[in-house]
């Protein structure tokens, strides 16, 4: 019996190492991610399994992304990305109040699941990517988080990021949309596989006008001023 337990105790301990080892691992690869872009995702690695043809992606540093794709993305898809930390508990809130309905996942959660988690929904991933979303906030600016996500947001069939997209719908670089244009892009995410921003349906451009014109308010009230230079 005593020796049952002495190997319990062994085994419960090589346990306890290696989950540690892996927790370190992974923060050491989070801290190099401040610095060095992620050459695929699991969902690039996902979308490359199950379609037949080349995925497109193009990396453009935040500079070069243009204003107008930063400003329409996120009064589409996080308006408060500037004043929380990863989670928007108000957000949560009037999804709750609409059962849920509408997503309530801020940009930092999109990137904790597109670069390392998978898109089943269950509360294991849930909470995996909550970890993921508070590691993140706390090793990365905010600017490099909506970099990333700029880069690696699917964005049509085949297509992440939004340099990609901006070529194939509008044939130009994303520094040079148009805020109609990129309010077109911007409202495509929630599903990019059946919306195209150059075919939009005149509910989905009605949309869009409400992005610009959120996209017009966080400008004037410099709500997007951590990843804007003023």
């Amino acid at each position: 019996m005593e020796m049952k337990k002495k190997h319990k105790y062994f085994y419960l301990k090589w346990l306890i190492k290696i989950i540690l080892s892996i927790f370190l691992i992974f923060i050491i690869i989070l801290i190099l991610m401040k610095w060095i872009n992620p050459t695929t995702t699991t969902v690039i690695l996902a979308e490359q399994l199950s379609l037949d043809r080349k995925i497109f992606q193009e990396w453009r540093t935040m500079d070069k992304i243009g204003e107008n794709v930063i400003l329409s993305v996120l009064a589409a898809e996080d308006s408060n990305f500037c004043n929380h930390y990863g989670v928007d508990f108000a957000e949560i809130y009037k999804a709750k109040e609409k059962g849920f309905s509408r997503g309530a996942s801020t940009i930092s959660q999109q990137v904790s699941k597109n670069l390392f988690l998978w898109r089943n929904r269950s509360w294991f991933r849930k909470g995996l990517e909550l970890i993921i979303t508070m590691m993140i906030e706390t090793f990365w600016s905010k600017k490099r988080i909506l970099e990333v996500y700029l880069n690696i947001a699917e964005t049509g069939n085949g297509y992440f990021g939004i340099q990609a997209i901006s070529n194939v719908r509008f044939k130009k670089n994303s520094n040079q949309l148009t805020l109609i244009e990129a309010s077109y892009i911007a409202v495509t995410l929630p599903n990019p596989k059946k919306r195209n921003a150059t075919k939009l349906t005149s509910e989905l451009k009605q949309r869009a006008k409400s992005i610009r014109i959120g996209a017009n308010t966080l400008r004037l009230e410099g709500r997007a001023s951590c990843v804007i230079d003023s």
